[in-house]
């Protein structure tokens, strides 16, 4: 299979501080500054990506069960963790009683 050049695996995607993903409140205040409890019941997917792969259509209708996809990044790289496709945070990979978890590592900085 085909992936991206080596020059990609150091590539990490830039981070965005999680206070500019939120739109400004109306009248210019900004919720960051004010309750944040009345955000405590919104639902927000996360996602987290463990790498990417570049292939053709042919390759991918010849995997079978067992085949193997390599990815743009090696096994001790860190993951990225993204809030509506903006990487918000990277961490290590972990298994907990047979989960996957992510121990989070680095946290993009807040907005000036």
């Amino acid at each position: 299979m085909s992936h991206k050049s080596p020059a990609a695996d150091t590539a990490a995607p830039e981070m965005v501080a999680l206070a500019e993903l939120a739109p400004p409140a109306p009248g210019g205040a900004s919720l960051m500054g004010g309750n944040l409890r009345l955000l405590d019941s919104v639902q927000v997917k996360l996602q987290v990506m463990l790498g990417e792969a570049c292939s053709t259509v042919g390759e991918l209708l010849s995997l079978q069960e067992a085949s193997l996809l390599k990815i743009d990044r090696k096994a001790d790289y860190p993951v990225d963790v993204m809030l509506n496709g903006s990487v918000v945070a990277r961490g290590q990979l972990v298994v907990v009683d047979d989960n996957f978890g992510v121990r989070i590592t680095e946290v993009a900085p807040a907005a000036a």
